[in-house]
């Protein structure tokens, strides 16, 4: 996934000082007590969008917890803008945040002004009743609070209809929703299909949590793990010899993919798609038994999403089985293996709990494989905290993809 193949398109002025700001610290926010239910990492998917003006002002950034990327859209098109964002189950709304902090104000006016809030409860298409029409403050971020009780909401439709003055431009860089679960959830489809994403053909098969793929992109293949809507995973490309990260949400009809990738613990970029037509045949090869093995075999190294913790906990979930197993097959099938477990948290929390806490979940793994009868020489526990994110911990997504497991074959 070079940055050169990836980015072929000519860069304006506008993108110029947008990557000046991704550069930078991420924004100050003013925190809101609860979950942001408009984020990647707990569920929320970009169903449509009017417009965009490219993939690096793509409608998913808003998304993405920063404001340092955003929406704009294209040059010159009328509003209103409109976006279709679906909560991963029902909710009754609290507040909705609008935030143009960082909006590019070099371009006096390009801040989004004036946006209407429509929920349902029925479908991403119809059901819509309004909820406001707000003013979004002119490059900083407000909070919203909505009335109660007309605020139940699985979809969302935001509307902008109008800018502080720029004639050209329009840009958003960031939603917020704050509120409480609503009813049961509903059980969410398997990833497993075809998709055509903005990088050819994407083909993932689901195996209980386990999750493994590839796609028409340098030999790109992946594996990892999902809660049933939101799935992270290891992508690696020309025989392991570029690697990364990603996370992508499944909308609850199974029908559209939201996606972020990193590779050196920073982001490169959104990866997206609906599901493919029937029919559809990527050229490229799923690994062979899970893709642990096929990882350890190209690089000596893998990252094993799917092991799981309480809170704050070394003490493993059940849903850990899947990964775990995997690793206990190798064990048993290659009898001369050894392997380091590492143990990576996010930032949350001081230096020194964070090692303390990864140490831990490392010799919980340890111990789990010892008790069916790995002999334990054969693993080396070792718990390294905050020191190698493989993404920002500025985003809820990238302190997810920080909480992991590694393993690497001990000479």
């Amino acid at each position: 996934m070079t940055a050169f193949r990836r980015r072929s398109r000519s860069v304006s002025l506008l993108l110029w000082l947008a990557a000046a700001a991704v550069a930078g610290p991420a924004a100050a926010q003013t925190p809101v007590a609860g979950l942001d239910l408009l984020d990647l990492q707990a569920g929320a998917v970009i169903l449509s969008a009017t417009g965009e003006y490219n993939e690096d002002w793509s409608a998913l950034n808003l998304l993405d917890g920063t404001t340092t990327t955003g929406w704009s859209a294209p040059a010159g098109t009328p509003a209103p803008y409109a976006f279709v964002i679906e909560l991963p189950r029902r909710h009754r709304l609290r507040s909705i945040v609008l935030d143009n902090t960082d909006a590019k104000e070099s371009y006096p006016g390009i801040s989004a002004r004036e946006v209407r809030v429509s929920s349902s409860t029925t479908s991403p298409s119809t059901g819509f009743t309004l909820l406001g029409t707000f003013e979004a403050p002119q490059g900083a971020r407000k909070d919203f609070l909505l009335a109660p009780p007309g605020n139940v909401a699985q979809w969302l439709k935001l509307e902008v209809v109008s800018n502080w003055g720029h004639a050209e431009y329009t840009e958003l860089m960031e939603l917020e929703a704050y509120g409480e679960p609503e009813g049961e959830a509903t059980a969410p489809p398997p990833v497993t299909g075809v998709y055509s994403t903005n990088y050819n053909l994407l083909l993932l098969q689901q195996r209980g949590s386990r999750v493994v793929g590839c796609y028409d992109w340098s030999d790109g293949t992946l594996m990892g793990s999902t809660d049933g809507r939101v799935v992270q995973f290891e992508w690696r490309e020309d025989q392991g010899t570029d690697v990364g990260t990603a996370i992508m949400v499944l909308s609850s009809a199974g029908d559209y993919l939201n996606g972020l990738w990193y590779r050196g613990g920073v982001r490169q970029g959104v990866w997206k798609g609906p599901r493919a037509a029937p029919g559809a045949k990527p050229q490229c090869k799923v690994r062979a038994a899970g893709g642990i093995g096929s990882a350890l075999a190209e690089s000596g190294r893998a990252i094993v999403y799917g092991i799981y913790f309480d809170s704050d906990s070394a003490r493993l979930r059940p849903e850990s089985e899947g990964a775990l197993g995997e690793i206990l097959g190798l064990l048993k099938t290659q009898p001369g293996l050894r392997l380091l477990v590492e143990g990576h948290t996010d930032s949350t929390n001081s230096e020194a709990y964070n090692v303390q806490l990864s140490a831990e979940r490392a010799q919980a793994v340890r111990t789990w494989l010892i008790a069916r009868e790995i002999v334990a020489a054969r693993l080396e526990p070792e718990g390294l905290g905050e020191s190698r994110p493989v993404a920002a911990n500025t985003t809820p997504q990238g302190r997810a993809l920080n909480r992991r497991v590694e393993i690497v074959i001990l000479k």
